[in-house]
Parts: C-alpha cells; sequence; structure tokens
C-alpha cells in the first residue's frame, strides 16, 4: 500500500486507518513547521505509517521512537521502517505500556493517538518530557460523541467538563479537550500553546508546544472558562463562570466547561504549515490550504460559531442569506467575519448577536 511519501504493509490484527490519512498530513506539516531538529515518539503506533511519514517528509526529524504494546504492530512497524529506508540510527521500537516506556524515555516531539479517548494517557505523556525545558505534544481524540456532548457523563468522567450538544458542539468539544490537557500539563509546570487545531470527521487534534515554568503554567489555566447558550434564541457568550441566564431574553442558559477559551492556533505556525503544504504533492494539498486558511480566519474570533442555517431557522427566516453577502455586510459594518473550518454553513464573527440577527433578517 501507499500513502503519500511511503510505501507499507498492513496486517490483520494491526489497526490501520485510511480516513486518517489527512490528519497525518495535517499532523506532518506541522512537525515540519517546527523547524528545530527532533526526536519523535510514535506512540500507538500500529503499523508505524504516521512516525515513517514525519521521518521521510521532515528533515527535522533526527529519530524516531516507535511504540506500542502489542508485538505485532512493532513487527510489523519495524518491517515498513525499513521498507521506506530508514536507517537502524534514525529508529527503534520498543514494544510496551507507553505509561511505563514515559520513565525511561525522552521526547521533543510526543504523539499520542490512541483509540478513543486520549485522556488516560496525559499524565503519562507529559512524563516524556521529563529531562526537557520545552517540547511539543499531539494529540488525537476519536470520542467525538463524548466530547461533543453526546455523552455527559463520559465527558465530566473523562475531561473533567460539561459537554455542549448544539450546532457549534465541535468547537467545544475541541476546546476541553485542550482544557484537560492544559490541566495536566500545569501540574508538571508546563505552560500549553496550541499551535494548530482542528476537527475532522471523526476526530479533533491539536499540536502544542509546552514550556516549562510555574508562571508559564498558571498563565495558561487563566485561559479557561464556559461557554453559556440560550437555546432558546441561540444568544451564546462566554467567560470565566458560566451566565444562569440569557443576557437577550432571559431563559435559563445551558453551558459549556470548564474549556479552553484563548487561540486555537498560533498564526506564524499556520504561516510555515501553508507554505511547506505547497512544496508537497500530497492528494489533499488543495483541502489543505483551504482548512489552513480558514483555520488563519478563525484566530480572534470568540470560542464558538453561527451554524446560519440553524440561526434562520430559530428566527423563522423564511431563506437563508448567502454566505458571502452576510459576510460583507458584517464586515462592511465595522465588523470581523469569517467561514470557519469547522462547517461548511456557519461563519465566525465579533458582531454583537443582535447585530447578526438584523443582518441576516434585512435581505436584498
Amino acid at each position: 500500500m501507499e500513502e503519500e511519501s511511503a510505501s507499507f504493509s498492513t496486517a490483520k490484527n494491526v489497526f490501520y486507518n485510511p480516513a486518517m490519512k489527512l490528519c497525518r498530513s495535517m499532523s506532518s506539516l506541522a512537525v515540519g513547521a517546527i523547524g528545530e531538529r527532533i526526536d519523535v515518539i510514535d506512540a500507538f503506533c500500529a503499523s508505524g505509517i504516521r512516525g515513517i511519514r514525519y521521518a521521510k517528509e521532515n528533515k527535522n526529524v533526527k529519530h524516531v521512537t516507535f511504540i506500542d504494546i502489542e508485538q505485532s504492530a512493532i513487527t510489523l512497524a519495524k518491517k515498513n521502517a525499513k521498507l521506506n529506508k530508514l536507517t537502524k540510527s534514525k529508529f527503534e521500537a520498543k514494544k510496551g505500556n507507553i505509561s511505563r516506556l514515559a520513565f525511561e524515555t525522552a521526547a521533543d516531539f510526543l504523539e499520542i493517538d490512541p483509540f478513543g479517548t486520549p485522556a488516560p494517557y496525559l499524565v503519562d505523556a507529559f512524563r516524556y518530557f521529563n529531562p526537557k525545558k520545552a517540547a511539543y505534544l499531539s494529540v488525537t481524540a476519536t470520542d467525538v460523541a463524548v466530547l461533543c456532548g453526546g455523552i455527559t457523563a463520559a465527558c465530566m468522567k473523562n475531561y473533567h467538563s460539561r459537554p455542549l450538544n448544539n450546532e457549534f458542539t465541535h468547537e467545544t468539544g475541541l476546546r476541553i479537550l485542550i482544557k484537560r490537557i492544559a490541566e495536566v500539563g500545569a501540574e508538571f509546570n508546563m505552560e500549553t500553546v496550541p499551535l494548530v487545531s482542528f476537527s475532522d470527521k471523526h476526530y479533533l487534534k491539536t499540536v502544542l508546544h509546552v514550556k516549562r515554568g510555574a508562571e508559564g503554567a498558571y498563565a495558561t489555566l487563566k485561559k479557561l472558562g464556559h461557554v453559556s447558550y440560550c437555546r432558546k434564541c441561540g444568544f451564546r457568550s462566554h467567560g470565566v463562570f458560566p451566565q444562569e441566564k440569557c443576557a437577550r431574553c432571559g431563559n435559563s442558559n445551558e453551558f459549556a466547561g470548564p474549556l479552553w477559551l484563548g487561540e486555537l492556533h498560533e498564526p506564524a505556525f499556520l504561516k510555515k504549515m501553508k507554505e511547506l503544504n505547497k512544496k508537497r504533492h500530497y492528494s489533499d494539498r488543495e483541502e489543505i490550504d483551504r482548512m489552513l486558511s480558514l483555520m488563519e480566519g478563525e484566530i480572534g474570533m470568540p470560542p464558538y460559531y453561527y451554524n446560519v442555517h440553524e440561526l434562520c431557522k430559530l428566527h423563522r427566516f423564511t431563506e437563508s442569506m448567502k454566505m458571502d453577502a452576510l459576510l460583507n455586510a458584517l464586515q462592511k459594518g465595522g465588523h470581523r467575519a469569517k467561514r470557519t473550518h469547522f462547517s461548511p454553513i456557519s461563519i465566525k464573527t465579533d458582531a454583537p448577536y443582535e447585530k447578526l440577527v438584523e443582518v441576516m433578517k434585512w435581505k436584498k
């Protein structure tokens, strides 16, 4: 089989998900955008395709360590690494539990991509950084139903946060994931800075720069808070604490949190990823470029978005305003307004809610 730069074999009892190709491409661009020379650990390596691509596509990767608890995965990862001409000095493979290996292995870049929730592995993830002043953590969560409000009890148990199942639930879920990572990082006196974060298909993904320092760790925690949402009128707000009543109609609010209220992306980092993407021949290159452009527009916006179709339904508008016309009208009114990668029928804007509804109501 082939995936972008890599040729590899699969096995019956070793997991490989072709639907995660775009995720692996985005993540490989992130590895390259880091620039500095790094040792990479591909935990839960399975076939090894992710770590192999990181090593083949990025000159700044010095060494890759494949980790998996299954011997069949380790055997396959070794075979695939050799198939892709990774030398013995370029990689090693360790069979074992990632929690136990954290006490004897260090990483500049750690990839955590388990089946389901990454929450049980976060404490051990930060142990891989014990000798480091700074490092990079890449986390994938496939328990989207939990993070996005479908299973409230599981979210509170795994992530210590209340989710919210509504039109912007995927951003809420992503922010809950980052919050949990930031909490654990703070316990290790490490500041957490998201470099690139996104939602796609059945998973949520974030790549973060973690830096040691008590002051930075505390500053990270000050970026946590809640999002409040009124299901009756659609008004939403954010702050340190949830708002019990809707400021617009007085109805009782629902809320999500604690969650991450800071930025999901770092602008200079996205720019580097876009530049790298132009130089690579990925089959998803155009889609990745569109995603990164949309993500650039999300920077500096409130921690939620507006589904235009849902707002039309809620306010009983007989027809939906064209997206470009809506964005132009908001921008002409002096507000920032952009499409979002979370949903093709949604926008992000800093315009007051009443202004957004007024613009949508007034159609020409």
